[in-house]
């Protein structure tokens, strides 16, 4: 029996809903403090380059539906250590969005409940007893995942129209009654329009993540009415819906606050600040539906869907270990507590929902640069598969888009970079002990380029930190680490024969899913 199919306005309202998660809340906020009135500006490049992004998945989703995730086009053409490494990373990212979740709520919470969280100069987060409100949350989700592992997301459609709706209805009718030029022009003035802040407002203020979302549609584009049509618009809409509401919830900062009243919003809940200084008091209970009960829930979902991450990971390199055990309910749920220790780990070191945010991006962003490889590598071999949408130009598109995944990484900054070259290594590290002990050298030989990327990417961030590098000349290095490791990952591909039977061994994949 085939599954129903999904309409193409419908994909596109799943996308557009996951683009609209816990980064309308603090995004326009962070980016304004970031880059001044140039997060406009911000916010173009960042769609920009999804957009890109997006366009070579439409391609590459139209061969090979993504099961599972982006992250796994690599383990199709690359070695199963490369593919190892993706899809643990992958994981790991999706590790990070249970504590992101939490934290975004208690933040908000905070505005009523000052004792979830603590300033320290001009960040904002949590206390410790703000921490052990998390990790109880995290723990009573991870709880209620092993009981009813089947029972989220069954109305994707409403909760994305409302997550959709409520910042454009906000948007508009605050710039409608509130917006006065002059308070633009006082931002302009008192934070001058400069290049390098506008490029690492994308990553750090949390933009890039905001736009993530725009897999969503992807990974249900197999089960779409007409994928000719449906596949496109399910990345080409949500790309320029958030982008319309992105920049219409900066512009709502911009002209409607002046520069010298930016600090009396506070840091804790922005868009409430705002509401609050404008007097729009009854929209405060609209906001913390919006604010808390959506976190919880996404929360939720991003839980279970990494409960299945682990147990698939699981079935794939370890067969045979305790990840794989289902409990009574059929719940992985040893994974599913896997999960919530090792998100706990991160909720400590990275406190504040902007350290959080950007770490998670630089993960995400990087798992992305599977779909540029994949374009590059089956127009290169296999030219005669069937494609449901076609990019022209598909080495160009290829370049960039691993040019884009490339700064989007490098934005995150230099203390990210370090933190994900130290996860790298220590996957490397374990890839080596559970399955390559008796001839690391293979292995090494079949992955160093992955690692070496990432330590340039550092190595660049690195010295422009300590300045032995100006700026933008470290942008056009990183456009050429890019430009040369994009060519080693096609270089290190498998043969042929070997990346057709990965391609028929996806396929079957998908044809069951549909069944």
């Amino acid at each position: 029996m085939q599954k129903k199919k999904i309409s193409t306005l419908h994909l596109v309202m799943i996308a557009a809903g996951g683009m609209m998660g816990s980064g309308w809340l603090f995004s326009p906020y962070y980016g304004l403090q970031v880059a001044g009135a140039g997060v406009l500006i911000s916010w173009w490049i960042t769609a920009a380059m999804t957009l890109i992004l997006a366009l070579i998945f439409a391609e590459v989703a139209g061969i090979l539906p993504i099961v599972g995730g982006v992250m796994r086009f690599i383990g199709v053409t690359h070695s199963r250590v490369v593919g190892f490494l993706f899809v643990a990373l992958a994981w790991v990212s999706y590790i990070v969005y249970l504590p992101l979740e939490v934290q975004s709520a208690l933040q908000y919470l905070g505005f009523w409940a000052p004792w979830l969280i603590q300033h320290n100069g001009d960040s904002v987060t949590l206390s410790k007893i703000g921490i052990l409100a998390a990790l109880a949350l995290m723990a009573f989700l991870t709880w209620f995942n092993t009981l009813h592992l089947n029972s989220v997301a069954k109305a994707n459609s409403a909760v994305s129209i409302w997550k959709l709706f409520i910042p454009i209805l906000i948007v508009v009718g605050v710039l409608a009654f509130f917006a006065k030029p002059e308070h633009a022009i006082s931002h302009y003035e008192s934070q001058k329009l400069a290049f390098e802040p506008i490029l690492l407002a994308v990553t750090s203020s949390g933009l890039a993540f905001a736009f993530a979302g725009f897999q969503n549609g992807l990974i249900l584009a197999n089960s779409a009415k007409n994928p000719k049509i449906a596949i496109p618009m399910s990345v080409i809409a949500p790309v320029v819906i958030g982008w319309v509401v992105y920049s219409g919830l900066s512009l709502m900062f911009l002209f409607c606050v002046p520069a010298e009243g930016l600090g009396n919003i506070g840091g804790i809940a922005p868009l409430l600040g705002l509401m609050s200084l404008l007097g729009l008091h009854y929209i405060y209970v609209v906001l913390f539906l919006d604010a808390v009960i959506a976190p919880f829930g996404t929360a939720n979902v991003y839980t279970t869907v990494t409960g299945k991450i682990l147990y698939g990971f699981g079935k794939e390199f370890f067969p045979k270990s305790i990840i794989t055990r289902l409990n009574k309910c059929s719940s992985p749920a040893i994974a599913l507590w896997i999960n919530f220790v090792l998100g706990a780990l991160f909720l400590l070191p990275f406190p504040t929902w902007s350290q959080l945010v950007n770490f998670l991006s630089s993960l995400t962003l990087l798992s992305c640069l599977s779909g540029p490889i994949a374009l590059m590598v089956f127009r290169q071999k296999f030219p005669e598969l069937e494609r449901k949408f076609k990019l022209p130009f598909p080495y160009v598109f290829g370049y960039l888009g691993f040019a884009s995944c490339s700064y989007f990484v490098y934005w995150s900054g230099v203390d990210n970079l370090l933190h994900l070259l130290i996860l790298i290594l220590i996957a490397c590290a374990v890839y080596l002990v559970m399955f390559s002990r008796h001839n690391p050298l293979a292995a090494f030989s079949k992955s160093w380029f992955l690692t070496a990327y990432i330590a340039s990417l550092y190595g660049v961030s690195y010295a422009r930190s300590i300045e032995a590098i100006p700026f933008p000349m470290d942008n056009l290095i990183i456009f050429g680490v890019s430009m040369v490791f994009a060519t080693i990952f096609l270089l290190s591909q498998e043969k042929k024969d070997v990346i057709a039977k990965n391609i028929e061994k996806m396929q079957l994949e998908v044809a069951s899913d549909n069944k």
